[in-house]
């Protein structure tokens, strides 16, 4: 087996490892954590099983089977990861030229940004979510991002540099890469400055931010939006970019709000069932909401403190939880991308064991406010 290089740290009875060659954390418990120490350090499956029997009370062959499983998973989560692997694009694809089905240029503050969409289906990725912020300012200065085909991939180039190239079947790792890039460019910043991103809705105070991260669905975006009706401020909405100092940073694309939300939200906003409704998948439907924009969030970080994975459940009016540190980051990490720079597990590491973490399910939308508010309340 291949060198295995990681970071640990201990949370209660669980071990939580960053392994360096995969960029992926493990949770491990005993006996696993035992099996995952002597492989590290070169000891042989049949050494390591004969250990476990005397260690665990396991049988020979029961023991033989769990090491082997176990070796053979770790194995697997150990393989290089892309982000370490330099692409090798092929050939032409850095100069290649395409008719363009739509051009838009975008302002965030005094950054414009130029999108050039080879088909409208690409556009669809990215421009509802936008044109909100669309604009007829030109600038010489403006970043220039393109996504068209080629051959049979998806490409995404900016300022002329190759960013990414994926089959159809990964389309959803496009936005993702899109959205990193864009947000190096509205705040001026690379991807050494942050530490991770969040599939979740942020909502602050202006003294402390609260994150719902959660599954497609699961109500995050209707909680985000009855905060905001209560006074909160919306600091992003679905993808939240978290930097090294645990500071949130606004990313200002508009709502998705599904079919099933908008008669609740209706009252907040009320052109909503005006607004035309885009197919994500030919089964899954949203309508934008863009929102007025806000001179003091427009580029004001806003300090991390909680984390309240939501859950829509019509068979549960409300329940709220706190949730052990480990819990939490197991379904933070779900919903996470985290970056592979140097010192990253460390940081990580140190804020889950600072952040509080929440479980939140309820169908009672008067009472799931009220919880949350209280912990904006609280410190």
């Amino acid at each position: 087996m291949p060198a295995i290089e990681y970071i640990k740290r201990k949370f209660g009875s669980t071990y939580l490892v960053w392994l360096k060659k995969s960029n992926l954390y493990v949770q491990l418990e005993e006996p696993a954590w035992f099996v995952f120490k002597k492989t590290v350090k070169r000891f042989k499956t049949e050494t390591i099983a004969s250990e476990c029997v005397d260690r665990y009370g396991l049988t020979s062959i029961e023991s033989l089977k769990y090491v082997t499983e176990i070796r053979s998973g770790i194995e697997k989560m150990n393989q290089a990861s892309d982000v370490f692997i330099n692409k090798k694009y092929p050939d032409g694809l850095a100069s290649y030229t395409y008719e363009p089905f739509s051009v838009y240029c975008y302002k965030f503050g005094e950054t414009i940004a130029e999108f050039s969409f080879e088909t409208r289906n690409f556009e669809y990725y990215i421009h509802p979510l936008l044109n909100h912020l669309e604009t007829a300012q030109l600038s010489t200065k403006k970043a220039v991002f393109e996504l068209f085909a080629f051959y049979d991939k998806i490409a995404f180039r900016l300022n002329g540099e190759i960013k990414g190239l994926w089959t159809y079947d990964e389309t959803h790792l496009v936005k993702g890469l899109i959205f990193m890039n864009l947000i190096n460019v509205i705040f001026h910043k690379n991807d050494d400055f942050w530490l991770m991103t969040v599939h979740a809705s942020a909502i602050t105070n202006g003294q402390k931010t609260i994150l719902f991260p959660a599954e497609p669905g699961s109500g995050k975006t209707t909680i985000a939006a009855l905060l905001q009706d209560r006074g909160y401020k919306l600091v992003s909405d679905d993808f939240v970019p978290i930097d090294r100092n645990t500071y949130a940073y606004p990313f200002p694309i508009a709502m998705s709000v599904k079919q099933g939300a908008v008669e609740v939200l209706t009252s907040i906003f009320p052109d909503l069932e005006q607004k035309p409704l885009n197919f994500i998948t030919p089964e899954k439907g949203v309508r934008y909401v863009s929102l007025e924009k806000s001179e003091d969030i427009d580029k004001q970080p806003f300090p991390v403190k909680e984390f309240v994975f939501i859950k829509y459940d019509q068979t549960v009016d409300f329940e709220i939880i706190k949730l052990d540190p480990i819990v939490g980051a197991k379904l933070l990490l779900g919903q996470a991308w985290v970056a592979a720079t140097e010192g990253t597990p460390e940081i990580l590491f140190d804020c889950l064991a600072k952040w509080s973490f929440f479980q939140l399910t309820y169908s009672n939308n008067t009472k799931a406010i009220d919880a949350i508010t209280k912990l904006f309340e609280h410190d």
